[in-house]
C-alpha cells in the first residue's frame, strides 16, 4: 500500500482538481486553462484504469462514480450510502485513485510509479533484482 503513498501537497491538488471538475459540470461551462483541461483527462483516466477487482461493470461505475464523489464532497464513507465494498476497501480504493489522478497529471515521478514487485523482479534463480 506504500506505493500510492502522497504527500501533504500532493493530496490537497488532487482534492482541489476533482472539486473544480466537480463545479465545472455543474454548471455546464469547461475551464479553458490548461491546468483544469489536464486535470480533468486525468480523473477521467483514472476513473478509467483503476482496479477495482472482479466486481461486474455495473458495480464497477457505481464504486468509482462514489469514489469520485467521495472526494468531490468531501464525504465518508458511512455517507455514501450503498458502495459494494467494505470501509477499508473503499478507502484503499479512494488512496489509488488519488495516486492514478496526480500520476496522470504528472506529479508522480518515475521512482514512485513503477516499483517492481513479486515475479516480476524475480530473477531466473528466484531471487530479487536490486
Amino acid at each position: 500500500m506504500k506505493k500510492f503513498g502522497m504527500n501533504y501537497d500532493e493530496k490537497q491538488i488532487v482534492y482541489a482538481v476533482v472539486r473544480m471538475d466537480r463545479k465545472n459540470k455543474e454548471k455546464g461551462t469547461g475551464r479553458t486553462a490548461g491546468f483544469w483541461k489536464r486535470g480533468s483527462e486525468a480523473i477521467r483516466k483514472a476513473e478509467e484504469d483503476i482496479d477495482v477487482g472482479y466486481a461486474s461493470p455495473e458495480i464497477r461505475k457505481e464504486i468509482v462514480e462514489k469514489l469520485y464523489q467521495s472526494i468531490a464532497f468531501t464525504q465518508p464513507w458511512e455517507l455514501l450510502g450503498e458502495t459494494y465494498c467494505s470501509r477499508g476497501t473503499f478507502y484503499s480504493y479512494r488512496k489509488k485513485f488519488c495516486f492514478l489522478i496526480a500520476d496522470n497529471m504528472g506529479m508522480i515521478d518515475a521512482k514512485r510509479r513503477g516499483s517492481r514487485t513479486g515475479k516480476e523482479a524475480a530473477g531466473k534463480n528466484g531471487k530479487r533484482i536490486q
